[in-house]
């Protein structure tokens, strides 16, 4: 057979594989911004971290910070009588040993000193509370007097550090609770329980002090040696109110 000279030849078309051409890579710059936030955000995990291993470290090598209150307190949860009263000068241990704030108050220190400003609110009612429990708080040595005098099966709970501090009960305050009460049981450290001491057993400094502060006569104040309340360890060296409990 021969082939038509006038007939176009068709080239053949080879099929190989589909071959794409190459995307150029892109590099996307950060943003300023963007890598600031980054590095702040790790400082602060490490500064966190940082603390919170320090803060574990502290507490294995000093597990109570200030006086220990957790032995009084549950002195007092074993024996407590439903309904009484418990004075107390850390609310929070006292609370999560009761389950309860129920019969339990304050006592904070007089008004004008920084503990009472620190640890206490005044609620709209115009009564001051424990700033975080919001139990009734003590403020004044007036307050005090009133309810021992008021509640013959008082229980308070103190330790020797605060009765002997000026930032705290030493004045008037100390030598009522020194005068008026007397020490059921002791702690290590200085955490106490007290009972309100019969009529008979109470000091005259410490009648006098009531007196005089629920007329209004007294020097919340007052700590110096003139009578008019330090207490019989004020040769004690103060300590500083904890930060942190509790």
């Amino acid at each position: 057979m021969s082939s038509d000279p006038e007939r176009p030849i068709q080239p053949q078309v080879v099929h190989g594989p589909h071959h794409r051409t190459p995307r150029r890579l892109i590099a996307m710059g950060m943003r300023p911004e963007r890598v600031l936030a980054l590095v702040i955000a790790a400082v602060l995990i490490i500064s966190m971290t940082s603390y919170d291993v320090a803060g574990i470290r502290n507490m294995q090598r000093n597990p109570i910070t200030g006086v220990d209150y957790v032995p009084v307190v549950e002195y007092v949860s074993a024996r407590r009588l439903p309904g009484q009263k418990v004075l107390v000068a850390l609310p929070p241990p006292a609370y999560l040993a009761f389950d309860s704030t129920d019969n339990l108050i304050f006592l904070s220190s007089p008004i004008t000193r920084k503990r009472a400003e620190r640890y206490t609110r005044l609620t709209k009612d115009g009564n001051y509370v424990d700033y975080w429990t919001g139990v009734d708080s003590i403020v004044d040595t007036a307050g005090l007097c009133r309810l021992i005098q008021s509640t013959p099966d008082l229980l308070i709970l103190v330790d020797t550090p605060r009765l002997i501090a000026d930032w705290a009960f030493k004045g008037s305050m100390a030598t009522v609770i020194n005068g008026m009460t007397y020490v059921r049981y002791s702690a290590p450290g200085g955490g106490m329980v007290r009972g309100v001491s019969p009529v008979a057993s109470r000091t005259v400094r410490a009648e006098e002090l009531c007196a005089m502060a629920l007329t209004g006569n007294l020097d919340e104040n007052a700590t110096d040696s003139d009578g008019t309340g330090t207490t019989d360890s004020e040769t004690e060296p103060d300590v500083a109110e904890p930060t942190a409990v509790t």
